[in-house]
């Protein structure tokens, strides 16, 4: 009771500190149509940057080939630039990203493009494979994993483990540990992410950057990835690198 007689209300429950790789933190930047449009704008691109996306497309478009894909499965699709590797290799798409204002901004682009009866989008987490994975087209998909994905991700391993169960094709595009490499993602990050830590090691031989509203993404060493990939049951099908980074086909042992 109050001195007026009337009952106080409630305290509000605070809310608990979140861990900073835990997912309910990273939703906070990825989830985010500012953040995520910031971090996927073209104009906050370095040039390097051009030319690791040009590497992985083309790697998409030839493991789509000879692996007889039936598919392309984008994940953390955004605007859906894996759209054109489907297009050109005459298969079904499907992006699916965790941003729901992204995955219809890519729903009115497939409209626009006369691409429903080829395309389709999904809003779904990449680490909860099992939630969505019955939606998705093919027997044999191409699984892509673009722009560092893969290092975004709060548990790389649980995301590889439940994309393995979908029987095709994976590909990883990821950024190396190089010096030159963590040189060009900080110009880049500081353009479209605010409270820029500056790098520290990661969990997986590379660096790892962090920012406001749970921004995180960590590159890899060749050999740690490679070992987190035999720990997923995951063997490597092939691979192309240049300066900035590498872009792998993987598939269950």
């Amino acid at each position: 009771m109050t001195g007026t007689g009337l009952l106080a209300a409630p305290e509000p429950a605070l809310r608990p500190a979140l861990h900073p790789l835990s997912a309910e933190y990273l939703d906070d930047f990825y989830r985010d149509g500012g953040g995520a449009c910031a971090i996927m704008s073209v104009a906050h691109f370095p040039d390097e940057v051009l030319a690791f996306l040009q590497l992985e497309c083309l790697a998409a478009f030839q493991a789509a080939v000879a692996e007889r894909c039936d598919a392309v499965v984008e994940l953390g699709c955004f605007d859906g630039r894996a759209l054109e590797v489907a297009r050109a290799a005459g298969i079904p798409y499907c992006g699916v990203d965790i941003n729901g204002t992204a995955v219809a901004a890519l729903r009115e682009r497939i409209r626009d493009e006369g691409l429903e009866a080829q395309a389709t989008t999904l809003v779904g987490d990449a680490q909860e494979s099992v939630r969505w994975s019955a939606q998705v087209p093919g027997r044999r998909p191409l699984i892509v994993l673009p722009f560092n994905l893969l290092g975004n991700l709060p548990d790389p391993r649980r995301a590889l483990t439940g994309l393995r169960a979908l029987g095709g094709t994976i590909l990883i595009s990821v950024f190396n540990e190089q010096p030159r490499t963590t040189a060009v993602r900080r110009a880049y990050y500081a353009r479209c992410v605010t409270g820029l830590t500056e790098p520290a090691q990661g969990r997986y031989g590379g660096a790892v950057f962090r920012g406001a509203r749970g921004f995180c993404s960590e590159s890899f060493s060749a050999p740690a990835l490679h070992r987190l990939l035999r720990e997923c049951g995951l063997v490597i099908r092939s691979q192309t690198a240049n300066r900035l980074g590498r872009s792998l086909t993987v598939r269950g042992a």
